[in-house]
């Protein structure tokens, strides 16, 4: 059974299988999450992106983690070519999962996609993500999916969101 875990604060610090990039569709690690992990991660990870892109709005693609302490970064593309919706961040969200059961990465952990370059809500968005994670039948896979708030707000309202489900 996936145990499903909040953390507040940089989610370039987990140590795990994998960490979620929220990556626009061009795989152009610029500002928020996905300038965190080019500046933590090293250029290896824009290369390997440079390689796979551009994919579309709603896919992912994994690559390398350079630097960082897992061994796999999946862009989730919910924006790019088009602004982040309930569907891109919906399909965005399965592609991840779905990459995560194709390469047996068993400790993943996701950003809230869409929310801060991309400007949509941040308890929306989640509670999207939730959704979508909670429908794959690829996350029966997955040991450990740890939501990252940045702030501690977002922690609290992914605790909230949580919780009442029994999902941490």
């Amino acid at each position: 059974m996936t145990r499903f875990r909040v953390e507040e604060g940089d989610i370039t610090k987990y140590t795990g299988d994998a960490i979620v990039n929220a990556a626009n569709n061009h795989l152009v690690l610029g500002a928020g999450v996905a300038g965190a992990i080019a500046a933590a991660g090293g250029p290896t990870i824009q290369e390997e992106c440079s390689a796979h892109g551009p994919i579309k709005v709603g896919e992912a693609a994994i690559t390398g983690a350079g630097e960082l302490h897992v061994d796999h970064v999946i862009h989730a593309a919910a924006m790019g070519d088009a602004p982040a919706s309930d569907d891109s961040i919906r399909d965005s969200t399965l592609a991840a999962v779905a990459l995560a059961a194709q390469y047996d990465l068993k400790r993943i952990a996701f950003p809230v996609l869409g929310t801060g370059v991309g400007g949509f809500g941040f308890e929306r968005a989640a509670v999207i993500m939730r959704d979508a994670i909670q429908s794959s039948p690829d996350t029966e896979t997955i040991d450990e999916i740890v939501f990252f708030g940045f702030r501690p707000e977002q922690a609290t309202t992914l605790r909230r969101l949580l919780e009442p489900l029994g999902l941490v």
